[in-house]
């Protein structure tokens, strides 16, 4: 029995990474389960075992990517220290969980949006609540007088939005190694532009 479970654990986690390189290479809406099955030279009812449909793959892919980025930067979070030692401690570890599984971030980015129903609504909703704990970083720094003023959740919204940006143009064949990246952008995070 405990074989049993242990042989079907490891189908699905084949079926899910199948489909997640398949959805980053072809597109979401390209990709076919039929393409999954294919790929891991199974019959098309095997991926329907384990997940009635294409949507089902993609909600459980942008949810453990949601779960893994807040895993990484839960220690950041609850640090006890100044607002803008967080904040960079929060990006660098964002930036990081990104870089840690690129694929699966960019397709949730792209096909979010587009998804529907109380799945959907339960994955934002989860996106929502991690922009509010950063918010709530910003303006315990704003009432220190150490963040700059404006509407915190905007701030967040600002500061995560060029974490998840790096995506688009830090590849692995860039001239900057991720722990720069990192460290650049928290930098600007907490000081702009400014040179110190």
């Amino acid at each position: 029995m405990v074989d049993d479970d242990l042989a079907a654990q490891s189908r699905r986690e084949q079926i899910l990474l199948t489909a997640k390189r398949l959805f980053a290479q072809h597109g979401f809406r390209e990709t076919s389960l039929q393409d999954v099955a294919v790929e891991l030279g199974v019959r098309r009812q095997a991926v329907y075992h384990y997940f009635p449909s294409k949507d089902q793959i993609l909600h459980e892919l942008i949810a453990r990517a949601g779960s893994a980025l807040e895993a990484s930067v839960e220690p950041a979070l609850r640090l006890d220290a100044p607002a803008d030692t967080v904040i960079a401690e929060v990006v660098r570890r964002h930036v990081r969980g990104l870089s840690a599984d690129p694929d699966v971030f960019r397709i949730q980015f792209a096909e979010l949006p587009k998804l529907e129903g109380d799945r959907a609504d339960g994955l934002r909703a989860d996106i929502e609540r991690y922009v509010g704990r950063v918010a709530d970083v910003i303006a315990s720094g704003q009432s220190a007088g150490t963040v700059i003023e404006g509407p915190p959740t905007a701030l967040a919204l600002m500061l995560i939005g060029m974490c998840n940006f790096t995506l688009e143009w830090h590849t692995d064949d860039s001239a900057l190694d991720d722990a720069l990246v990192e460290d650049l952008c928290a930098r600007i995070a907490t000081s702009g532009l400014h040179r110190t």
